[in-house]
């Protein structure tokens, strides 16, 4: 898969000193098999969601949701958020055109991507998130301060309760 975007994560987190865990495992395309294949919590998991996005203009504009892989995204909390037309999830090719992963192997760094990331504020929370790395057999865990120190994302609500 995008070899090269586990190395960007990876030169990304040594630039900035930032402390995390490289898990490499069996390939995995869910969430919960990942968890379970690493023997983390779900609820540390940080799933990254490509979402497309219509502004009140009809342009459209690719976004990314990070959110906890046991929530589910609530896209009208989004649309209101964003002051947007309309916010569907990105087909498995606009996710692979646009990131070059194929779902299940997203990073929640939409940054590398000239994404603009949002980051459900229920994940800091955990003392640790983790995540896929770019790859379907490639996880990084680190801390979500860390984290949110790096990739600088919109810190919001958008999961279903």
């Amino acid at each position: 898969m995008a070899t090269s975007t586990f190395l960007q994560i990876k030169e990304l987190l040594d630039k900035h000193n930032a402390k995390y865990v490289h898990y490499t495992h069996e390939h995995v395309h869910t969430s919960q098999d990942a968890a379970a294949i690493r023997n983390t919590n779900l609820d540390d998991a940080a799933k990254a969601i490509i979402c497309k996005l219509q502004r009140k203009d009809g342009t459209y504009v690719f976004i990314q949701a990070v959110i906890q892989a046991s929530k589910r995204i609530d896209l009208k909390k989004l649309k209101i958020l964003l002051d947007s037309k309309n916010v569907a999830l990105a087909s498995p090719d606009e996710v692979l055109r646009e990131t070059g992963c194929t779902i299940g192997s997203v990073p929640p760094f939409g940054i590398l991507f000239n994404i603009q990331v949002y980051f459900d504020e229920g994940l800091l929370t955990r003392e640790s998130i983790v995540f896929s790395a770019g790859t379907h057999t490639d996880s990084i865990e680190m801390n979500p301060e860390s984290y949110v120190d790096i990739v600088n994302p919109v810190i919001t609500e958008f999961r279903k309760e």
